[in-house]
């Protein structure tokens, strides 16, 4: 069974886990969002390469159509060869012509040639950023592996951190079924205890004349006369008494009883030394009975029975 001193020091521990769980995702998260923005710059480059490449394909292509444009000028004036010219003016002008062709026709191979060279170079970065592309892929794919691990093993804590609370809140629910178990058998033993107590510390008395006694049932004649025609068999204490004909009182409480006008005399099994009458002669009290031992004044009999004589 968990203490609640055990709750208390596993849920630190389970919030600290949590915690640091989520300081690694949102770390990892941030790498993620670096390579992202990298990503994006290398794509951003490779498409401004590829934009390049394009227009550096393009001017390969228009030098190439001059090129053939110029061959063939330079080709019709070749086909001249037999001809006739009319005067030597003319065939200067052409022979600048073909000069000016040649020129313009290594002109454009020059600039093909440097065309030829940047293609190559731009295919290069080409080739370059594309496997920087494939690491990058492998980079980011890395990256996404350790967040997904680190959202399962937060997931995982999650639930066996609540797993731990469940089964500590059922304990709990328990002890407290048990608390309040024991709290009704510690009423029950009080309130028993209480009755017990009162039971113990109640008494009963009873004054009055002997008739008045002995016409209640609480006081009997017993045994023989001692003579045929004169005399009376002894009186005493009933052997059964009824509750209901005394005075309940408690006796470490009620100290004195008090007594009618009258002198009396206890016929009950009580010990008078542990007692004091306010007034007594000759073996009878009279005002009132004060019991200075309760303990052993009652011990004999819980029920007290006071007779005027």
């Amino acid at each position: 069974m968990v203490s609640p001193v055990k709750l208390l020091r596993v849920i630190p521990v389970a919030l600290l886990s949590a915690s640091v769980l989520a300081g690694c995702n949102n770390e990892a998260k941030q790498q993620l969002a670096t390579v992202a923005h990298v990503d994006s710059l290398r794509v951003d480059s490779l498409s401004s390469v590829r934009k390049d490449l394009l227009e550096e394909v393009m001017s390969s292509t228009r030098f190439v159509t001059e090129i053939n444009t110029e061959l063939a000028k330079a080709r019709a004036l070749a086909d001249k060869k037999g001809a006739t010219l009319e005067t030597s003016s003319e065939m200067t002008a052409t022979n600048e012509q073909r000069k000016a062709i040649v020129a313009k026709i290594t002109h454009l191979v020059a600039r093909l040639d440097s065309v030829q060279a940047r293609l190559a170079s731009t295919r290069s970065r080409v080739n370059q950023l594309t496997k920087e592309d494939s690491s990058l892929v492998a980079q980011v794919a890395a990256y996404e592996k350790t967040i997904s691990d680190l959202q399962a093993s937060a997931t995982r804590e999650r639930a066996e951190f609540q797993n731990t609370i469940t089964r500590q809140t059922t304990e709990i629910a328990s002890l407290n079924g048990r608390v309040d178990t024991l709290s009704h058998v510690r009423t029950a033993l009080v309130d028993t205890v209480h009755q017990l107590t009162s039971e113990k510390n109640t008494a009963y008395y009873v004054v009055g004349t002997k008739d008045e006694l002995i016409k209640k049932g609480v006081l009997v004649a017993e045994g023989g006369k001692r003579f045929v025609i004169l005399g009376g068999r002894n009186v005493v204490p009933a052997r059964t008494l009824d509750p209901s004909n005394f005075t309940k009182v408690d006796r470490l409480a009620d100290r004195t009883i008090p007594l009618p006008q009258g002198e009396y005399q206890i016929m009950s099994r009580q010990n008078p030394s542990f007692a004091k009458a306010q007034v007594e002669k000759d073996g009878k009290i009279a005002g009132a009975l004060t019991i200075e031992q309760p303990e052993s004044f009652w011990e004999p009999s819980r029920f007290l029975i006071i007779v005027r004589s």
